[in-house]
């Protein structure tokens, strides 16, 4: 999936975009699952909401992510351009397949959630 804005609710895009900006801060050339996992958690919105009706401690989920994007590559500088990863591709397209399932007519913030726990980058070792 190639993401554009018109795909998207707002907060969603609003994530996907921060996950391209956190990608780029961390010097890492892909965008991947686990960044866009931490924008959605950035936001203090919906997606936290949702976790934690789910019981999920999102501090401590919060820990887990940022230790996990801090063990994955990175450049000496911050790359230009940031590349869609093979994980964030496959969530999006889940993301996108749900939002279809469920007769949406975008991809919001808990069609990415329900693709990311089942994400086998990151999704399902931290969930």
């Amino acid at each position: 999936m190639h993401p554009t804005a018109e795909l998207f609710t707002e907060k969603a895009w609003a994530a996907v975009v921060a996950a391209q900006q956190l990608a780029q801060q961390r010097r890492q050339q892909q965008m991947e699952s686990e960044h866009l996992f931490a924008a959605l958690l950035a936001q203090q919105g919906l997606a936290g909401r949702i976790l934690e009706k789910a019981g999920v401690d999102v501090g401590t989920l919060s820990q887990k992510l940022e230790a996990y994007i801090a063990g994955q590559p990175a450049l000496s500088a911050a790359p230009d351009n940031v590349y869609l990863g093979k994980g964030l591709n496959s969530v999006l397209d889940q993301a996108d397949a749900l939002k279809g399932s469920y007769g949406d007519s975008y991809i919001a913030i808990e069609h990415l959630l329900l693709a990311l726990a089942i994400d086998d980058r990151c999704g399902k070792q931290l969930l």
